[in-house]
């Protein structure tokens, strides 16, 4: 079921759609169909360069993202715990003597200020590998390893949403903080409320904010990139998550 979910989701990725179309251009081309394969052929190309855009990112990316503005960590409310939810760093034990840190690092970094902080007096990290991830950087960032409960078996949002809530019940843990990035939040805060805990967004990796909040007219941020496309992607992929979420019951 993962592999089929992460199928369907590269059908409905901007670049997939692109070679569908392409692809249609190419056969309206073998027909002889010569201005309906134009038109095919401008769409693609259109559709390609839109979302290989980085203007667009920000608009697109902003309209998740604007929903959880960030917040100090001394200003969240308390909870019972504060669950990460992991989102691919990379560990490789034997190859690299630190797990590498990206992006999803900074869910790490803030959920160790929430716990700095006394938000919490237990921290989850949730996801497959998150033993050798999340929780080295957690205990470099100050967070003593009694208070660290790794979720370590889910694979994707759903799970994390359902194997923590279960260990959480084990602890004796109802509210929680939630960190993941500010793009992923609404996705994410659909699925664990409805397992039933009180959830409250504690978003951090703001970046189609910093993107908006820098962009400029110039001709390198104007230029199609594969950055900008691998970017629009994700967020695509969180609207459609999202509502098929949503939809199912």
């Amino acid at each position: 079921m993962f592999v089929l979910t992460k199928f369907l989701t590269w059908l409905a990725s901007p670049l997939a759609i692109a070679l569908a179309i392409g692809l249609l251009a190419w056969w309206q081309a073998w027909r002889k169909q010569r201005r309906s394969a134009v038109c095919w052929l401008a769409l693609a190309t259109t559709w390609l360069l839109v979302w290989s855009s980085m203007p667009f990112y920000a608009w697109f990316g902003f309209q998740l993202e604007r929903q959880y503005p960030p917040q100090r960590a001394e200003e969240m409310p308390s909870a019972d715990a504060i669950v990460i939810l992991g989102g691919g760093m990379a560990a490789a034990p034997g190859l690299l003597p630190y797990p590498d840190m990206n992006g999803s690092a900074d869910r790490v970094w803030h959920a160790a200020r929430l716990y700095r902080a006394g938000k919490a007096p237990i921290v989850v990290p949730a996801g497959r590998g998150e033993e050798l991830a999340s929780r080295p950087l957690l205990l470099d960032l100050g967070v003593p390893a009694t208070a660290i409960h790794v979720e370590a078996e889910s694979q994707n949002t759903a799970e994390n949403a359902r194997f923590t809530a279960a260990l959480l019940r084990q602890l004796g843990c109802h509210r929680i903080l939630l960190v993941t990035s500010a793009w992923h939040m609404r996705r994410a805060q659909l699925l664990f409320a409805r397992t039933g805990l009180e959830v409250i967004p504690a978003a951090t990796d703001h970046e189609a904010m910093l993107v908006r909040a820098g962009l400029n007219w110039s001709l390198p941020n104007l230029l199609p990139s594969p950055d900008a496309l691998n970017r629009n992607t994700a967020i695509l992929k969180e609207y459609i998550g999202y509502w098929a979420y949503r939809m199912k019951r």
